[in-house]
């Protein structure tokens, strides 16, 4: 048998050299997906994100993500999602509910004094034009929502908080509802919380303001005690 002749040296030289490599798929996908506009290694385009919304009702925003703000500018000027004048504006030392912030931005109420935030005079603002009002007052006592709904806060001794509440309010039929709240509550690392059998309702503080968020179990149909509510004694 005749041994395998090795390749002569001679033959080899001058020949440019082929460099050799691999993609691993995980290293293609990278690769793609770094180039603007590139689908990812499945085909699918990139996702833009959901332009930022401002609806009419407040309370369709998160409760956590909410804030009590004030106008430092001269006068602040509404905008709509796309940036365009909504001619509303807010005068210096106008107090505003906001919603998170989006590109510097925010989705913004005012609130007149001792009154619900104006589904009206709403819209973004620059966070440039306003500043955030940090929680300040005595978290205990009584919290109006308006003439016929209230809860209050109440330490004991030993540390521990109770919560009561009590509403009125007319219903579609023309008849009256009403409901109330009596027990512990609990303090959760954003938020207060109540809870009475299927009934739970979420206390956050905004500013002078305190927020309320009820489940939709703790009155009859139609009844809730979620809004805004000030401190009046």
């Amino acid at each position: 048998m005749t041994a395998p002749r090795s390749a002569d040296p001679s033959a080899l030289r001058g020949r440019p050299r082929r460099a050799r490599w691999t993609l691993t798929g995980w290293t293609l996908t990278a690769l793609l997906t770094g180039l603007p506009g590139a689908a990812d290694a499945t085909g699918t385009p990139p996702t833009t994100p959901p332009a930022p919304t401002c609806p009419v009702d407040w309370r369709d925003l998160d409760p956590a993500d909410l804030r009590a703000a004030q106008v430092t500018a001269t006068r602040a000027t509404f905008t709509d999602a796309r940036g365009a004048d909504t001619r509303l504006s807010a005068p210096r030392g106008a107090r505003l509910l906001q919603g998170p912030a989006a590109d510097g931005r925010r989705c913004s109420y005012f609130v007149p004094t001792s009154g619900l935030p104006d589904r009206v005079t709403r819209g973004f603002l620059p966070d440039t034009q306003v500043r955030a009002t940090p929680p300040g007052g005595e978290l205990a006592g009584t919290w109006a929502r308006d003439a016929n709904t209230g809860l209050t806060l109440t330490r004991a001794d030993g540390g521990g908080w109770t919560l009561t509440g009590s509403l009125m309010a007319a219903l579609p039929d023309g008849t009256v509802g009403s409901a109330n709240l009596n027990g512990p509550l609990r303090r959760d690392p954003d938020r207060w919380t109540y809870r009475d059998g299927r009934c739970e309702v979420r206390l956050y503080v905004a500013g002078a303001w305190l927020i309320a968020a009820d489940n939709g179990q703790c009155a009859g149909p139609d009844l809730g005690f979620g809004g805004l509510y000030h401190h009046v004694r």
